[in-house]
């Protein structure tokens, strides 16, 4: 079971939840995941953007076949270099889109100096919980 709750007393943002509570079920981690395709091309340089949106869909994919979805994510955390807050609409933007209506995760995003690949603007991990 995962619930998702939104503290009166927190600041709520649309495009994460504060408070995520899971009991029993099967724990996937991801490892963070950079804009890389499979012959460690990276995808989108210097587009925020088209990386989350790469990053997300190969996350999707993950998920996918392990039988999770991304209503499934309890936690991600996200780090981004050179983070300011006009990244913010980008940011919600590639997050909205991945967890659609589903309910969104814990999150935490972080900005860094640099990432150890190339050019990579942004990495994420997750952890999901399964049932069934």
């Amino acid at each position: 079971m995962i619930e998702r709750h939104r503290p009166e007393f927190l600041d709520n943002k649309p495009h994460f939840i504060n408070l995520v509570i899971s009991e029993g079920g099967k724990t996937l981690h991801l490892s963070g995941l950079v804009a890389s395709d499979a012959d460690g091309e990276l995808v989108g340089p210097g587009n925020l953007a088209a990386q989350m949106n790469f990053i997300y869909d190969n996350i999707r994919r993950v998920l996918a076949e392990q039988g999770a979805t991304p209503a499934d994510v309890v936690r991600q955390r996200v780090f981004i270099v050179g983070l300011r807050l006009d990244h913010r609409p980008v940011i919600a933007a590639a997050m909205n889109a991945f967890y659609g209506d589903g309910g969104t995760a814990a999150s935490t995003c972080v900005g860094i100096e640099a990432l150890l690949v190339k050019d990579a603007l942004v990495e994420i991990d997750v952890t999901a919980v399964m049932y069934g």
